[in-house]
């Protein structure tokens, strides 16, 4: 798990309790794209998807779900 870092698990955990990466990325006023790096490079770290995309809409995979556990 190297390169993780607090943007990744503050950015994941913003997208999860916002809704989406819109949402996340006003609250933390930073840009769309940015948070999206972020979670893709954190997802890539734990070898897991941490998201189910449909669409704009994200829901939490099981292992999300484990991680927000934490």
């Amino acid at each position: 798990m190297e390169g993780l870092n607090f943007h990744h698990l503050r950015y994941f955990w913003t997208v999860a309790r916002k809704g989406g990466v819109r949402n996340a990325a006003r609250f933390l006023h930073v840009s769309q794209p940015s948070i999206s790096a972020q979670i893709r490079l954190l997802e890539e770290s734990l070898g897991e998807k941490l998201f189910q995309r449909s669409g704009r809409k994200l829901t939490l995979t099981e292992t999300g779900q484990l991680v927000m556990g934490y």
